[in-house]
């Protein structure tokens, strides 16, 4: 990850999480469907950040590996997200690999990956991290053009507010504070020094690392989900979640983004 970007987590670590609590549920109940219920032994996530989805791993997974660059958000996962089988390690994710760190039933990395600068390295590396018969679920921002200007967001920030009062979507006090959260100046600075995929961009990289890989649409990003063929592959789509083309399907969050971006 760009040395930059790990540095730009440090200190907006507290604002992070209390966005993530304010607009994070339906990506959480939706990845809690993607997620077998019966688990495995060993998970991994990719730029876990604070530890939410680490957290709702360890709920199906003996194991639980956890890495992220940003200490600030590693001490407040530990600290808010602590849980006996969640190993929480201060790493670059790129350096997850299969031959020091073994393979994993699960391997989950969200709003992560446009923050390395060798995706295309990265996603073969997470291919080899796959034990046979496992999953892998990856989800990032997408935008028509690689660099969204600030005054995008302002604007994304004005409807969401707007929205959230006159449709009394959420208390008044949290739609206020998460407008706050939203047109913070380091929370801007952050967004619009990033760079993304577009939609057919998106599904060309990360197709060409999985084929045959079942592609979602979620709010300003796209999530892809893939099985490894091996003995458990009966097993896992027993679930109902298998394999689908490359061609994204419509499916919403229907609410602000939660994504690191």
């Amino acid at each position: 990850m760009r040395a930059a970007h790990a540095r730009s987590f440090d200190h907006i670590a507290e604002h992070f999480d209390r966005f993530a609590e304010l607009v994070g549920a339906p990506l959480d109940a939706w990845l809690a469907s993607l997620v077998p219920e019966a688990g495995g032994q060993r998970a991994v996530d990719l730029g876990c950040g604070t530890g939410r989805h680490a957290a709702l791993l360890a709920s199906r997974y003996r194991r639980v590996l956890a890495v992220d660059v940003s200490g600030p958000m590693l001490q407040l996962a530990q600290a808010r997200r602590g849980l006996p089988n969640i190993a929480y390690q201060q790493r670059d994710l790129s350096k997850v690999r299969a031959d020091t760190d073994g393979v994993f039933d699960l391997v989950l990395s969200a709003y992560a990956l446009h923050h390395l600068p060798d995706l295309d390295g990265a996603l073969w590396r997470i291919r080899e991290l796959v034990a046979p018969g496992g999953r892998v679920v990856l989800l990032d921002n997408v935008a028509p053009t690689p660099q969204v200007p600030r005054r995008w967001f302002v604007g994304e920030a004005l409807r969401t507010l707007a929205v959230d009062l006159l449709r009394r979507r959420r208390p008044a006090g949290e739609a206020w504070e998460l407008f706050r959260l939203n047109v913070d100046p380091d929370w801007l600075d952050h967004l619009t020094s990033d760079r993304f995929l577009d939609l057919t961009q998106f599904a060309e990289r990360y197709g060409g690392v999985f084929p045959g890989a079942a592609f979602t649409d979620l709010y300003r990003a796209q999530a892809m989900c893939w099985e490894q063929p091996g003995p458990t592959s009966a097993a896992i789509q027993r679930t109902g979640h298998r394999s689908a083309s490359t061609q994204p399907s419509k499916r919403g969050t229907g609410d602000t983004a939660a994504g690191r971006a």
